[in-house]
């Protein structure tokens, strides 16, 4: 059965050389095995198809009979260089003009090999944590909080160079300033540099003749930086919140990432359960039989609270909207009131007498 190397690369029979290329460059980036999500087999037919509608007379044979056979291999004499990894390129016909260095760019590039011109990465700094303590209050109702932090950054002595003045520092010898060596590898793909960094200079690309006596040549210097965090409203106990670019500075004047960990402190009286907070409410015996309003403590303050007629033992009233506050999550929870019916400890002789009327009556 004959293939359609149209429908491989997602092309109609019209379709022209450029969007051929265009066409096989995407789906090669693709499913390129060397790549997360690739599929060597797939990568396989999409050569295949290329090779083939890429080549103006194996075309013309391909749209006339609608097949194509060729039993030539693929290319060798490699320089040395291992491409084993890279899948099977039989069939594949390299003098069509096909810019390999944009196909297996990003997978050399990865391996320290770039393709022209030199690129340098900058240092970022590295990330903090800290810890930090809050009130059962300042969870349920969300808190500004100002906090020290120690961390470095980049020393405004040396502009983060690590020399005491600008003529300390000086091009190094070994890379002429680069960061980096290189190492040329001939291929049958062409000429490339494996760039590793410098190791008489770790890659900075200057030498330094005088440390600045700030940094001790480091860079960067530890200080105390006053910060001033937002916590919302019904953070849990034990929760990290991420703060882009507030972490340590780089020489380079690139921060990391603080990460604050929320430890909640206890509350003698409220609980929380869920997005809502518990409380327990004592009232006596003649409240819970004949009803009454009473105060209730909440996180805003007292408030009212109406008691039925007839309450019992354990009753739960809901208070909509004294929870914790709207902030992770979309609405404000409620207060719950558990109501615990005091008992007295000792009756009167009166207090006896209208319990034994009650009696006599059924109650």
């Amino acid at each position: 059965m004959s293939k359609d190397y149209y429908g491989v690369l997602g092309l109609s029979k019209n379709a022209t050389p450029e969007e051929i290329k265009k066409a096989y460059h995407k789906l090669a980036h693709k499913y390129h095995p060397d790549k997360k999500g690739g599929d060597s087999e797939k990568f396989k037919e999409i050569n295949e198809a290329y090779s083939v509608l890429s080549d103006s007379k194996k075309k013309a044979t391909y749209d006339q009979f609608g097949s194509y056979q060729e039993g030539a291999s693929g290319p060798s004499g490699f320089g040395g260089a291992d491409f084993s990894g890279f899948g099977n390129f039989s069939g594949f016909d390299f003098s069509q003009g096909i810019d390999l260095g944009d196909l297996f760019g990003d997978i050399f590039e990865g391996f320290g090999v770039r393709r022209g011109g030199t690129s340098s990465r900058r240092e970022r700094g590295s990330d903090i944590q800290i810890d930090l303590e809050i009130s059962f209050f300042e969870m349920a109702q969300g808190v500004r909080k100002n906090v020290s932090v120690y961390k470095n950054e980049r020393c405004q002595a040396c502009k983060g160079k690590g020399a005491e003045k600008d003529e300390d520092v000086e091009k190094c010898s070994y890379c002429n300033g680069t960061g980096k060596m290189e190492r040329r590898i001939n291929t049958g793909f062409g000429s490339f540099a494996q760039v590793t960094p410098c190791s008489n200079c770790q890659g900075k690309g200057f030498q330094i003749k005088k440390k600045c006596s700030n940094c001790q040549g480091i860079g960067v210097a530890k200080r105390k930086t006053e910060l001033n965090i937002t916590i919302p409203a019904g953070v849990e106990e034990g929760s990290v919140l991420k703060l882009e670019n507030m972490g340590a500075e780089s020489r380079d004047g690139i921060s990391g990432d603080l990460f604050v960990k929320i430890h909640v402190m206890p509350h003698s009286s409220f609980k929380r359960v869920g997005n809502d907070v518990f409380f327990e409410k004592e009232v006596s015996l003649t409240d819970a039989l004949l009803g009454k309003t009473i105060s209730v403590p909440t996180l805003e303050g007292e408030d009212k609270l109406e008691i039925p007629e007839n309450t019992v033992n354990g009753e739960l009233f809901r208070m909509k909207g004294r929870g914790i506050k709207a902030g992770i999550s979309r609405t404000d929870g409620d207060e719950i009131v558990q109501v615990k019916i005091k008992m007295p400890k000792r009756l009167s002789s009166r207090a006896k007498r209208l319990l034994e009327e009650l009696r006599e009556e059924g109650m």
